[in-house]
């Protein structure tokens, strides 16, 4: 890119933006470093957080901090080649303004001669929806008449100035004492004076040492906070792929935090053997025989046809379907099952069709027909959603969607269930907070802190363990697991037998309804002499390597 040699450059070489550029986000990363410098400088001042090192302090504002240095470096990525070249338009439209504007014709009021150009600049009065314009500051050749003129010919109305004081008309000089220029604002009505000097040699030196600091700048940490074309992809990526997880999410509460989605849970997921079972019971006791179901049709559902036989010679043909279908819709209400067409009577021998339901949405229709999961108004551009909808992060927050709005629908449900409750056989399976086995919904204890199989809250129930267990790598550290006692305390499998014998162990064995232990806990309150012979073996947290920051990040 050309630079031009004479008049006022507005245009500069492409590099000199992309520095502007740099420098703002390296500025924009400086500051940020500085903000949370300073919140963990206070951090370590606060009295409500006295209670936890300052390391672990300082690695949780270093976390946050990369966090946020990801999104100001990401950001400014994406919009790096727009600003970029909104920048190059805009100083190209006024070179060109600049350099091209001929100069308007005007002649002198007084001598009737063609007053020339001695000095143009653009005018920066008007705002940024108006056109730009030139202004030209003519002369007379004869009598030295001056004029400003724009370049659509109307002429510069100059207004006077008014004394900030009083109000009235106030002279305004220039004097000029080599580099040094001063602006004298004098008022002959109040007195009031005032008087402001610019020292343009000063001036050149404090812009040079400006420039020489964003070149140090710009060496020391662009590499640093400027992404390269494939860094930034990659970070903008990830950028726009959170912006349509924080969408999904949204749309995946909405969905599931329903009325409708919970009782989609209680259906149950029926196989096509229970379904036969099920269904045999229920004819039969009506006096229909011989249930035969035909070789099923797989596809988005699954359909299959049946038959059966009326033994009650006394129902019309009308009657005898009728009283079968009701029979088959009451029957099949609570599972994932329904009857697709009327049932067909010939002669005693009727025939029709069910059809199963295997997805989640499909359930969740089975509900009810008439509602419908409120849709989110879109938040982000259609193609975008689209482009990230599989991304491993849009994923993850489809999933912590689901899982907070089901939590929401079990929150309220404990409001009538304060002690808890089992799941729904459709849901799961989870794992057991105690044990860690898992089981089916209708297996598993919920509760707003943790989760039990059926087993351990029974055990709970009987005073083997206590009912407020939580997990077991709850900080609280209420019990300890019988792999830790070898892992975490390094006591060899034979040791512990003996410390059980000898009862310096004890231990808490749960055992299932037929009486086997299938689980063993050790509770810390009851085992403190051996955690003091036998404390937890400390080991080294693993390193956290992330791109250095510089010296402005370092904790002194």
């Amino acid at each position: 890119m050309a630079k031009h040699q004479e008049g006022k450059e507005y245009l500069q070489p492409e590099q000199s933006y992309i520095d502007r550029y740099d420098l703002t986000t390296i500025n924009r990363c400086l500051d940020s470093i500085r903000m949370f410098q300073e919140v963990y400088k206070k951090s370590k001042e606060a009295k409500e957080l006295k209670g936890i090192p300052d390391k672990e302090k300082w690695r949780n504002v270093s976390l946050m901090l990369n966090h946020h240095l990801f999104f100001v470096k990401a950001s400014s990525h994406k919009e790096k080649e727009r600003t970029i070249q909104e920048w190059i338009q805009k100083d190209t439209e006024m070179q060109d303004k600049y350099d091209n504007t001929p100069v308007p014709s005007y002649y002198c009021p007084d001598c009737n001669i063609k007053m020339e150009s001695f000095f143009k600049t653009l005018d920066h009065t008007t705002d940024d929806n108006k056109p730009l314009r030139m202004l030209f500051f003519l002369k007379c050749p004869n009598c030295n008449k001056r004029e400003g003129i724009y370049d659509d010919g109307k002429i510069r109305e100059s207004k006077p100035y008014l004394c900030p004081e009083c109000g009235k008309e106030a002279e305004y000089t220039i004097e000029k004492e080599g580099k040094v220029k001063k602006w004298v604002t004098k008022c002959n009505s109040c007195g009031y004076r005032k008087e402001e000097e610019h020292d343009h040699e000063k001036w050149e030196k404090e812009w040079e040492e400006e420039k020489r600091k964003d070149k140090e700048l710009l060496e020391k940490y662009r590499n640093e906070f400027c992404l390269s074309d494939k860094e930034g992809k990659e970070y903008v990526e990830t950028l726009e792929a959170m912006e349509v997880a924080v969408v999904v999410k949204e749309e995946e509460m909405q969905k599931h935090d329903t009325q409708m989605y919970a009782d989609s849970l209680k259906l149950k997921k029926t196989t096509i053997p229970d379904l036969e079972i099920l269904l045999k019971k229920a004819v039969e006791k009506a006096r229909y025989a011989k249930l035969e179901f035909e070789k099923p049709e797989i596809g988005q559902f699954v359909n299959t046809s049946f038959s059966v036989q009326d033994t009650d010679s006394t129902r019309t043909d009308r009657k005898s379907s009728q009283e079968l279908e009701e029979i088959i819709k009451e029957t099949l209400k609570d599972t994932n099952w329904r009857l697709m067409d009327r049932i067909s009577y010939r002669l005693g021998y009727l025939q029709g069709r069910l059809k199963g339901y295997e997805q989640e949405e499909d359930m969740v229709k089975l509900v009810t027909k008439t509602q419908k999961p409120p849709k989110p108004q879109e938040k982000v551009d259609p193609e975008q959603y689209a482009k990230y909808s599989h991304h491993n992060i849009v994923q993850l927050a489809r999933m912590m969607g689901k899982h907070d709005a089901i939590r929401n629908i079990r929150k309220r449900r404990l409001e009538k269930e304060p002690e808890g409750f089992f799941l729904e056989p459709s849901e799961g399976p989870y794992q057991c907070a105690i044990c860690r086995r898992y089981k089916p919904g209708n297996g598993i204890w919920w509760t707003l802190d943790e989760v039990y199989c059926d087993d351990c809250r029974r055990n709970a129930e009987a005073g083997v363990i206590p009912k407020n267990l939580k997990h077991e790598y709850d900080d609280e550290g209420q019990w300890i697991s019988e792999w830790q006692i070898k892992d975490r305390h390094g006591v060899h499998p034979a040791t512990k037998g003996k410390y059980l014998r000898e009862g310096f162990l004890k231990a808490r064995h749960l055992k299932d309804s037929d009486g086997t232990i299938y689980c063993t806990i050790f509770l810390v309150r009851e085992n403190k002499e051996f955690l003091k012979k036998h404390p937890k073996i400390e080991k080294p947290e693993p390193t956290i390597t992330k791109k250095t920051t510089g010296d402005s990040t370092s904790k002194s």
